[in-house]
């Protein structure tokens, strides 16, 4: 009789081993069982919110008004323009105030005879077609907001600009934006109607 308490002791004691042990594995485990728990739910709010933004700015054509649209495209517009103003035949760096006359003379002559500087280099090329690249970007996303024909239009002045339709120079450049100012009504600011002595803080001119 003894003996089989002792042994029911000892089953007794192993088997609150074993729980204690499974007490231990389900909590290092509870971290993950809860990320398990959670995840459905987190793809569901993800695929909703992604469905809400593709009606919100596909079927219902929301997002950007028109008049933002615009005035992000004059603003790449005008860094393309400021680009070319600055790469419009620009003087070269006078030589160095060290150098004596002789040798101040050859380096002009070199910097004269050297580069072409009625065309764009290779790095200011690229930064051009980034920024044409961006209106494109606009057209393409925001098309909708332009008229058919102003979109097309505006497209192949892209095209002329970023020498597509033949090599053009800076000044050739800088005429094709100035024919966007004149001939696309959405490149226009329109005026507020506030006065400029308003704006700045009631100044009486």
């Amino acid at each position: 009789v003894r003996m089989t308490f002792i042994e029911m002791q000892f089953i007794k004691k192993e088997m609150m081993n074993a729980l204690h042990a499974m007490d231990q594995m389900m909590a290092s485990n509870e971290i993950n069982m809860n990320l398990a728990a959670v995840t459905p739910v987190v793809l569901l709010l993800y695929s909703i919110r992604s469905f809400s933004r593709f009606l919100w700015y596909v079927l219902l054509q929301l997002g950007k008004s028109k008049e933002q649209t615009f005035a992000e495209f004059r603003k790449i517009m005008v860094d393309v323009e400021r680009l070319l103003v600055m790469r419009n035949c620009p003087p070269s760096a006078p030589p160095p105030m060290y150098l004596n006359e002789e040798e101040r003379a050859q380096l002009l002559d070199l910097s004269v005879g050297g580069q072409r500087t009625d065309v764009l280099s290779a790095d200011d090329l690229g930064m051009l077609m980034l920024h044409i690249h961006d209106c494109r970007n606009i057209l393409h996303q925001y098309g909708h907001k332009f008229p058919t024909r102003i979109k097309h239009d505006v497209a192949e002045d892209l095209a002329e600009l970023s020498g597509e339709r033949g090599p053009v120079s800076v000044k050739q450049q800088l005429q094709i934006i100035m024919r966007m100012y004149r001939t696309h009504p959405f490149m226009k600011v329109v005026s507020t109607g506030i006065q400029f002595n308003k704006v700045i803080g009631g100044f009486d001119y």
